[in-house]
């Protein structure tokens, strides 16, 4: 399963969607909804189902169902929350709330409209891999700005108070390291080769990975960025683990499963794949807890995942878990929160 975290429009979600999903369940007023839905991907490669398919088209099984419903005073409060962005929230972590806001059952086909106008409107990065790339690219050039301002500012500071020695070093050892980053030159050098030099396979540069051909299972689906298949969620989630519980838990909403989605999730299904959400305020408190964080570089990850698929047999105390491994994708999750945190995005993650 590719896991990809997509920037997300909460005020469109909360102004605009879950109103209209609110009128379509409580007072049974099903015309905002299906105008939002009438636009949508869904909608548009239903149009072209023969005949025979009619009758398998996403609305008209949604609508069905939703006639369906108890209408009583407990089912209409139960709708009132589920259809409140901001309360649902409040209430949507499993581990806490062991009856979250729901229906009484699910629905296939109204979890496809709900994924489907969510993917129509509140998916703001819904753009080409380069341009999102680029953004990303921008993000990460203003924080090594900033590193250097910081950094010249402290050496004239200790210039400032007779520490010139001091402050040569410091200039001497970002030189160094500038000097001693190594930067694959791919023109020069084919994926073969670096593997056979450094015994490591190759690994895609973070901007490259942006520039990836779209998933021609889901043409014209919104781009977000791939933090990797599912394993990696583990290791991602055991490597903020030891830098911040907060963070830690902010990604279990975003990609664990621990947050309940309002008309449930399923991974098989095309518009049914929203699996957890952060909103905006939830993304500032993270990209906070991870401000000063340095995520591992990708080489590194490879090496030491394949270290713990080798690891020799032996007491279980020596055992390593997979939670301990390195995460290949780290950088990118970082660069995504830090800039829909300045965007006032939430996120939402897809898993396919």
């Amino acid at each position: 399963m590719v896991i990809q975290v997509h920037g997300f429009d909460w005020e469109t979600y909360e102004e605009r969607v879950m109103p209209a999903f609110a009128q379509w369940l409580i007072e049974g007023d099903s015309t905002f909804a299906q105008q939002l839905f009438e636009v949508t991907r869904c909608a548009e490669e239903e149009r072209y189902l023969p005949d025979p398919m009619q009758r398998l088209r996403v609305w008209p099984r949604a609508r069905a169902f939703v006639e369906t419903l108890p209408r009583g005073p407990y089912s209409r409060r139960e709708y009132q929350k589920l259809c409140s962005a901001g309360h649902f929230t409040a209430l949507s972590d499993r581990y806490v709330y062991k009856h979250a806001p729901q229906l009484y059952q699910n629905s296939d086909a109204l979890r496809a409209v709900w994924g489907a106008i969510v993917e129509t409107f509140c998916l703001p990065w819904a753009q080409s891999p380069g341009q999102l790339a680029h953004e990303l690219a921008q993000e990460e050039t203003t924080s090594t700005l900033n590193e250097q301002e910081v950094r010249n500012e402290l050496v004239a500071l200790l210039e400032q108070v007779g520490l010139k020695e001091l402050a040569q070093e410091v200039n001497e050892q970002q030189t160094h390291v500038e000097r001693n980053t190594w930067q694959p030159d791919i023109d020069d050098e084919t994926a073969s080769d670096k593997e056979a030099h450094t015994g490591r396979p190759e690994v895609l540069k973070s901007s490259e990975s942006f520039e990836e051909d779209e998933d021609e299972s889901f043409p014209g689906a919104a781009q977000g960025v791939s933090i990797g298949h599912h394993p990696n969620t583990l290791h991602i989630r055991g490597w903020l683990a030891g830098i911040s519980v907060r963070a830690m838990v902010f990604f279990e909403y975003l990609a664990c499963g621990r947050r309940c989605m309002p008309f449930g999730y399923d991974a098989g299904e095309p518009f049914g794949m929203f699996i957890g959400y952060l909103t905006p305020d939830e993304v500032r408190q993270m990209a906070s807890c991870l401000q000063d964080v340095t995520p591992p570089e990708e080489l590194d990850a490879v090496e030491d995942y394949l270290n713990y698929r080798y690891q020799s047999p032996g007491t279980p105390e020596s055992l390593r878990l997979i939670d301990e491994v390195l995460p290949s994708h780290a950088p990118e999750l970082v660069k995504a929160i830090r800039l829909a945190a300045r965007q006032g995005l939430g996120l939402i993650c897809s898993v396919d």
